[in-house]
C-alpha cells in the first residue's frame, strides 16, 4: 500500500504546512476531522483511511465528525446570541 505520509499542504486550521502523518493522527489515535476534505484533492484519502482504520473505528470517526460539525454550529449561534445581546 502506498504511503503518502511525506505528502504536505497549507493546514487551513493551523496555518502552516503539514504532513499528511499529521493530520492522521492529529486528535490523538483519531484522524483530523478536516483531513477528507483538505485532502481529497490530492489523492483518494477516503478510501485510504477505510483502509487503514478496522470498520468500528471508521464508523465511530464518521460520526465523531457529525458531532464536531453540530457541536461548532452550535457554538457559533451561542456566539451570534451573545453579540446580539450586547449591540441591544
Amino acid at each position: 500500500m502506498k504511503s503518502y505520509d511525506d505528502l504536505e499542504i497549507r493546514c487551513p486550521r493551523l496555518g502552516h504546512e503539514i504532513s499528511f502523518a499529521y493530520c492522521r493522527k492529529e486528535a490523538g489515535e483519531w484522524p483530523c476531522f478536516r483531513i477528507i476534505s483538505c485532502w481529497q484533492y490530492r489523492f483518494p484519502v477516503e478510501d485510504f483511511l477505510k483502509e487503514k482504520m478496522a470498520p468500528e473505528a471508521w464508523e465511530e470517526f464518521c460520526q465523531q465528525k457529525s458531532r464536531d460539525k453540530v457541536g461548532s454550529l452550535i457554538e457559533l449561534i451561542e456566539a451570534a446570541k451573545k453579540r446580539g445581546k450586547k449591540i441591544s
